[in-house]
């Protein structure tokens, strides 16, 4: 589950739409150590992609017991400001 301060928000400054999933693998403290885009991203631009990956990294779960990395999906659905 997600730690402390929640998920973090994507900073951007384009004025564009679409929905980023972003792929993560969280070690067992809950630290985010990789980010992927997901095939279900429905926007092509950079930015918007970069912003999501970024604020995935940043985000903090909580820790769990045993050895193994978990992984799941975060989805970030931009709107025009």
């Amino acid at each position: 589950s997600v730690g402390d301060g929640g998920l973090v928000r994507p900073v951007y400054r384009v004025q564009d739409e679409g929905r980023v999933v972003v792929t993560i693998t969280v070690s067992p403290e809950g630290r985010v150590i990789a980010t992927s885009i997901n095939k279900r991203t429905n926007t092509v631009n950079t930015e918007l992609r970069e912003a999501a990956e970024a604020a995935a990294r940043n985000t903090k779960f909580n820790a769990v017991s045993g050895p193994d990395n978990q992984s799941g999906t975060i989805t970030y659905y931009f709107k025009l400001k």
